[in-house]
C-alpha cells in the first residue's frame, strides 16, 4: 500500500465512521478511451477529499462544542474535548487526554500571539511529517473557527449591551428626561444597572467624571441640531472600538428621542382629539336631549347626568333664578348627592360673596377654579368635601340670566382654558332647550286651560239651550193653537201679531237648534246613522223646502247630472241639514238671478255643488266663513241675519262623513260663489237599487 492509501486511511479512522471509495493512485494510467471523451469525470483528489473532510469536521468540533466552549473559560476543571471518532464531549482537567497512547501530537491552537488551546491527537503509530502537516492545516481551521466565533460572541455582547444602554436611555429614562426639560436635571449616568439623573449644576452627581482617566463624547444631533451628548468614561477596551460603538450608539440614541418626542406629541395630540370628541359626543346628546325632552326637570336632569358621565366628573349641577331675580335654587344636580341637595332645596343668595356660582351669574362671564384651597371665594358644600377645582358658566337666552351651570373635579387643574367654549356650549343648547321647555310647558298649560273653557262652555251652551228650548216650545206650541182659532175668534190684527211671534220664535228655536248641535259637534257627543240615500230624491225635496226662502226675480235651477236611483251611504237628517244649510245660504245673499243645484259622480266620490249668483266672498275670506259665528261683514249680516252658524256646522258634518265642504269666489258681486260638498259614494253594489 502506498504512503498516500495508509495516509487517507489514517484519516478515515480520524473523521468518519464509513470508509468513502478508494481513488485511483496519483499517475495511474488511464485508458485512451477515457481521455477522448469530455464526458468522463474524474475522482476527486486526495486533497479535495481532505479539504472536505477538514471543513465538516472543523465545523463539527467548533460549532457543536462552541457554548461548552465559552462555559469553560471561567471553570478550571473544563478546558477542552475529547473526539473518539463518534462524538465530541467535554474534556475534563483530571482526565488523561494521552492515557495509554503509543503516540501523541499536539499542535497549538493560536491568533497572532495569543494561545486559544492545542489540539491534541494520539496515535498507535507515530505521526509522519506529511501527516503533521495535514493536521496543522486542521488546527489552522479550527483556530480561525474559534477566533471567528469568539469575535462574533464579542460584537453580539456589544450590540445587545448598546440596545439595552439605548432603551434604559430613551424608554426608562425618558419620562425623567421631559421633567428635566425644565428643571435643573440635564443629564444621566449609566453604570451597566441602572440609569441615574445627573444635575449639572450640582458636582456631586457625576463624581465618577471628574475621577475618569480617559472621556470620550459624542453628540447627540436631531436634523444636524445637537440635542445632547453622550459621555463615556474609563473605558474597558480599546479607544477606536469605543469611539465607533459611541457614534453608533448616538446615532440610534439621537433617532429614539427624536422618535420618542414625536409619540410624545402624537399621544398628546390623540388625547387631545379623544378629548374633544368625547366632547362633541357630549354636546351631540345634549342637543339631542334638548330636542326630545319637552319638560324641563327631565332635561335639566338629563344634562348634568350625561356631563358628569361623559367628562368624569365629581360634580354637575344646573341653578336658575327664582322669579324674584334674587336668589340661584338648584334645579338639577348629578347622582345620589346630587338628590339629596336637590332634596334640602340647596339655594345662593344672588348677592353672596363667597360662591363662585353666584359670581358668575352676577359678572355673566365663565370662571374657572384651579384649585379650590387657595380660592377664597370657593364655597364648600358638606356633601362634596372633595371638590378640588370647579367651574361655573352662567346660563343666558338673549339678554336674559336665567341661571348658571356649575361643575366640579375632585383634582386640581381639572378645568383650563380651552374647555370655557365647550362648556360654554352646552351651557347656550341647554339655556335655549329650557327656555323651549318652558314654553311648551306653558304652551300645554294654556292649551289645556282653553280645552277646560272650550268644555265649559259648549256644557254652558247644551244647558243653556235645553233651557231655552222647553219655555220657547211652549210658547210656539200655544201661538198655533191660537191662531188655529181653538181658543176664540181672533181679528186681524191679533192674527198678523201672532204670526210674527210664531216667526220669530221659530228662528229663535232655529238658532238654539244650531248653538246646540254646534256645542254636541264640538264635545264629540253627536254620532251619524248611515243609511242608503236616494240623493236625487233628497235635493228634489231640499229644493222644493227652500222655496219659501226665494226672493222675487231669483229662481233655483236643478241640473243634477245623476244616474236614477242614486244611492249613497249617509245620515238622511244630518245630510238633509248640510243641504238645507248651503241653498239657503245662497239664497240669503242672492238679491237677483239664480240658484243651480248640480251634483255628479267622480270616481267613488258625488260632488254636489251649490252656485250662486249673489255678492260673492271676498277671497282672502273665504275660509273664515266656516268659522263660527263668522259672516263676511257686520253690515251683511244685519241685513241677511243669522248665527254665522250654518255653513260651519256643515263642515264639520262632512268631516264626520269623510267627505269636504268648501267655497270658490272672485269677489265680485253678481259672479257670486260657489259651493262644493265632496262625499264618498260607498260600496255601489250595496247602495245601487
Amino acid at each position: 500500500m502506498s504512503t498516500n492509501e495508509e495516509f487517507q486511511d489514517r484519516i478515515d479512522d480520524l473523521f468518519s465512521d464509513e470508509r468513502p471509495p478508494q481513488p485511483e493512485p496519483v499517475g495511474a494510467p488511464v485508458p485512451s478511451e477515457t481521455k477522448s471523451s469530455p464526458e468522463v469525470q474524474l475522482p476527486p483528489t486526495l486533497s479535495e477529499l481532505l479539504s472536505v473532510k477538514i471543513g465538516s469536521k472543523s465545523s463539527e468540533v467548533s460549532k457543536v462544542g462552541w457554548d461548552e466552549y465559552l462555559n469553560a473559560i471561567d471553570r478550571t476543571e473544563r478546558l477542552g474535548f475529547s473526539f473518539d471518532q463518534q462524538e465530541v464531549k467535554p474534556l475534563q482537567t483530571q482526565n488523561d487526554p494521552a492515557g495509554g497512547a503509543g503516540a501523541v501530537l499536539e499542535i497549538p491552537l493560536q491568533v497572532g500571539d495569543a494561545i486559544l488551546g492545542a489540539l491534541q491527537l494520539e496515535s498507535d503509530d507515530q505521526w509522519t511529517e506529511a501527516e503533521q502537516q495535514v493536521l496543522s492545516v486542521i488546527a489552522q481551521q479550527i483556530t480561525q473557527h474559534i477566533e471567528n466565533l469568539r469575535l462574533l460572541e464579542q460584537a453580539e455582547q456589544y450590540r445587545t449591551e448598546a440596545e439595552q444602554a439605548t432603551r434604559q436611555l430613551t424608554h426608562e429614562g425618558w419620562e425623567a428626561y421631559l421633567q428635566a426639560t425644565s428643571a435643573p436635571t440635564r443629564g444621566y449616568t449609566y453604570d451597566q444597572n441602572r440609569v441615574t439623573p445627573v444635575d449639572l449644576d450640582d458636582p456631586q452627581s457625576y463624581t465618577d467624571f471628574a475621577s475618569a482617566i480617559s472621556i470620550q463624547t459624542e453628540d447627540l444631533k436631531v436634523r444636524d441640531e445637537p440635542i445632547g451628548q453622550i459621555v463615556v468614561a474609563d473605558a474597558e477596551v480599546d479607544q477606536e472600538t469605543v469611539s465607533g460603538l459611541l457614534a453608533t450608539v448616538a446615532e440610534r440614541l439621537s433617532v429614539h428621542i427624536e422618535n420618542l418626542r414625536l409619540l410624545d406629541e402624537t399621544e398628546r395630540s390623540r388625547q387631545q382629539l379623544d378629548k374633544r370628541a368625547a366632547e362633541l359626543a357630549t354636546v351631540a346628546q345634549v342637543s339631542t336631549a334638548a330636542a326630545t325632552i319637552l319638560e324641563p326637570q327631565p332635561l335639566l336632569q338629563s344634562v348634568v347626568d350625561l356631563t358628569r358621565y361623559s367628562f368624569n366628573l365629581y360634580h354637575s349641577s344646573i341653578y336658575l333664578l327664582n322669579e324674584a331675580g334674587d336668589v340661584l335654587e338648584v334645579a338639577a344636580a348629578s347622582g345620589k348627592i346630587g338628590h339629596a341637595i336637590m332634596e334640602e332645596g340647596h339655594a345662593i343668595h344672588l348677592y353672596q360673596s363667597q360662591s363662585i356660582i353666584a359670581k358668575a351669574a352676577r359678572s355673566r362671564e365663565s370662571i374657572i377654579v384651579r384649585d379650590t384651597l387657595d380660592e377664597p371665594d370657593f364655597l364648600q358644600h358638606h356633601l362634596l368635601p372633595n371638590a378640588r377645582s370647579e367651574m361655573s358658566i352662567p346660563l343666558i337666552v338673549g339678554e336674559q340670566l336665567i341661571g348658571v351651570f356649575d361643575v366640579e373635579a375632585d383634582i386640581v387643574e381639572r378645568f383650563a382654558d380651552e374647555d370655557v367654549r365647550t362648556f360654554t356650549t352646552l351651557a347656550s343648547q341647554t339655556a335655549v332647550a329650557l327656555r323651549n321647555a318652558q314654553l311648551y310647558a306653558e304652551q300645554m298649560r294654556t292649551v289645556e286651560r282653553l280645552r277646560e273653557l272650550d268644555h265649559l262652555k259648549s256644557s254652558f251652551l247644551a244647558n243653556m239651550s235645553h233651557e231655552l228650548r222647553t219655555p220657547l216650545n211652549s210658547i210656539l206650541g200655544f201661538t198655533q193653537v191660537i191662531l188655529e182659532g181653538l181658543d176664540g175668534p181672533l181679528t186681524e190684527d191679533m192674527t198678523m201679531d201672532l204670526e210674527l211671534i210664531e216667526k220669530n220664535g221659530q228662528h229663535l228655536l232655529n238658532l238654539i237648534n244650531e248653538v246646540l248641535d254646534m256645542a254636541k259637534i264640538e264635545s264629540g257627543r253627536i254620532s251619524l246613522s248611515l243609511e242608503p240615500i236616494n240623493l236625487d230624491d233628497m235635493l228634489n225635496d231640499v229644493a222644493r223646502t227652500s222655496g219659501s226662502l226665494v226672493k222675487e226675480g231669483v229662481a233655483i235651477e236643478n241640473n243634477t247630472q245623476l244616474p236614477p236611483h242614486f244611492y249613497i251611504m249617509a245620515d238622511a237628517i244630518r245630510l238633509r241639514q248640510m243641504l238645507l244649510n248651503m241653498l239657503s245660504n245662497a239664497l240669503k245673499f242672492t238679491e237677483r238671478g239664480k240658484v243651480s243645484l248640480e251634483a255628479e259622480q267622480i270616481n267613488n266620490k258625488v260632488q254636489i255643488r251649490i252656485r250662486d249668483t249673489g255678492i260673492g266672498i271676498p277671497p282672502d275670506k273665504l275660509e273664515s266663513v266656516f268659522e263660527a259665528f263668522s259672516q263676511v261683514d257686520t253690515s251683511t249680516t244685519r241685513k241677511a241675519g243669522g248665527t254665522g252658524l250654518g255653513l260651519p256646522i256643515s263642515r264639520r258634518l262632512a268631516e264626520m262623513h269623510g267627505g269636504w265642504l268648501w267655497a270658490e269666489s272672485k269677489g265680485i258681486s253678481g259672479d257670486g260663489s260657489i259651493f262644493y260638498l265632496e262625499l264618498p259614494i260607498g260600496n255601489l253594489e250595496s247602495l245601487t237599487i
